[in-house]
């Protein structure tokens, strides 16, 4: 039988939270500039398909290191949950937030099963995406003359502006706004999922039509706007979930999420 939901009671939350929720405009262009940098290496350096997916690759490994301290500090109810729990080898784990937050940020030895659970299940998702990656030249079937080679100090500098702007964002907006007080660990482990899943998926459909028309420069351009447009996107929206749960913090429903492990 699954264990009754604990109550945990709402975090401290400042007065001035609400007003500072709204995602902040510096990180947002923070990231835009670091989606330029693919475009400038595609205009003037000539940057090939996949140097691209490699760049991209990169990125979204820097999201989910990213989101673990954010699991680890988060300290609230998520979207209304009071409790969390999980079945991992058909092992029953309570991951509710912490019990007694305290105010300001900090890291809480309750947040560690589900941090670890999803650097685990990410890092899968991580290197199987990375696999493709590497290997699409056999993937893409003959077009291996249009995705050429990964200039490897040009994608590394790409990755350094990635990471500038994905660390900008988690001081301004997780620690600086405070939204580490409104998102439980289980929410909170679900974020990445729903911005990166959908953006590569998106990119690996626009990496086989331009690797089918050739590869020209200008396919190659459309791509990097599309995939900058999708993440400013993705980006505004998880801010504005942020700043919904903060604006409900006392909501009573409980939350529950089934993890189970394939290996089990």
């Amino acid at each position: 039988m699954p264990s009754s939901p604990r109550s945990v009671p709402s975090p401290p939350h400042s007065a001035a939270s609400g007003s500072r929720l709204a995602a902040s405009p510096v990180a947002l262009a923070a990231l835009v500039a670091a989606n330029l940098v693919p475009l400038v290496g595609v205009v003037w350096f000539d940057w090939s398909l996949k140097a691209l997916l490699v760049a991209y690759w990169l990125e979204s490994g820097v999201v989910g290191l990213l989101n673990v301290p954010k699991i680890l500090a988060a300290s609230g109810r998520g979207d209304g949950g009071s409790s969390i729990n999980a079945t991992i080898n058909g092992r029953r784990v309570d991951l509710s937030p912490p019990e007694s937050p305290r105010d300001g940020f900090h890291f809480y030895p309750t947040n560690v099963p589900i941090a670890g659970f999803f650097a685990m299940h990410y890092g899968i998702f991580w290197v199987v995406h990375g696999v493709f990656v590497w290997s699409f030249d056999a993937f893409a079937g003959g077009a291996a003359g249009a995705v050429g080679g990964v200039p490897l100090g040009a994608v590394l500098l790409a990755a350094g502006a990635t990471v500038l702007s994905h660390g900008g964002s988690f001081a301004a907006n997780f620690v600086g706004r405070e939204e580490y007080r409104s998102v439980s660990p289980g929410t909170q482990m679900s974020e990445p999922y729903r911005r990166v899943i959908v953006l590569h998926l998106t990119i690996i459909l626009g990496a086989f039509l331009v690797a089918a028309s050739g590869a020209p420069a200008a396919a190659l351009v459309v791509m990097v706007v599309v995939k900058t447009a999708l993440d400013a996107g993705a980006h505004l929206r998880e801010h504005a979930r942020a700043e919904k749960r903060a604006e409900r913090p006392e909501e009573p429903a409980g939350e529950r999420i089934e993890v189970n492990d394939a290996s089990a």
